[in-house]
């Protein structure tokens, strides 16, 4: 296990055992997640599925109906699912949609190591705006009328977080663009937005041939 993977381990630990000190009614109220006495864990919908997050066992199941799975999840999809339960507020998205540039210190931090994961994306589906679309519809996505395609996905009840697309050409190379709403900083900090988005991205590329 490399240096990195041990301090992730490590910080997520300690977002499992804040987690686990938590009030069940505060965070359910601040979070739109339900708690379950009999399983000691909170369900909570993301990206169009329900989870079920256990503190005192430190683990996320995948709820298929009544059944729960466990299913490899990746470290980012761990610590977004956290840093929400730890740190969301009582805050109702608003529908006023912003780029990273109107986050406060989102000019200066969104840049080289940190800059937002869409090349990926713009290579996917730049030249083929009808399988973007498709791939967020997969995810649960609304469609929104902005650029060629856009979608607006629900990550988190509190957390809505859009995908625009230029298609490309032969004069003009393809964009995409993430946008959030205004209130995202009220449950994130930019390193926190910065995990949803290398999350949400990825989960982006893999409904393309889902």
């Amino acid at each position: 296990m490399s240096d990195n993977q041990k301090d992730e381990r490590a910080t997520h630990a300690l977002y499992w055992e804040k987690l686990a000190k938590e009030d069940p009614n505060e965070v359910c109220q601040r979070t739109g997640a339900t708690y379950s006495l009999e399983r000691r864990g909170y369900f909570l919908p993301i990206l169009n599925q329900k989870y079920l997050i256990i503190p005192g066992e430190q683990k996320i199941f995948c709820m298929r109906g009544d059944f729960c799975e466990e299913e490899k999840l990746r470290d980012y999809f761990y610590l977004m699912a956290l840093l929400y339960l730890l740190n969301a507020q009582k805050v109702d998205a608003t529908g006023n949609w912003i780029s990273e540039k109107d986050l406060k210190g989102g000019t200066t931090f969104f840049r080289g190591p940190h800059a937002l994961r869409t090349e990926e994306i713009q290579t996917a589906f730049g030249k083929d705006p009808a399988a973007f679309a498709r791939a967020g519809a997969r995810l649960g996505g609304i469609e929104l009328f902005f650029g060629d395609k856009a979608f607006a996905l629900t990550v988190f009840p509190k957390v809505p977080l859009a995908y625009v697309l230029w298609k490309g050409d032969d004069e003009f190379p393809a964009q995409v663009a993430v946008m959030f709403d205004a209130t995202i900083q009220k449950h994130f900090s930019l390193d926190g937005i910065w995990c949803i988005v290398a999350e949400v991205s990825q989960r982006v590329l893999e409904a393309r041939d889902a």
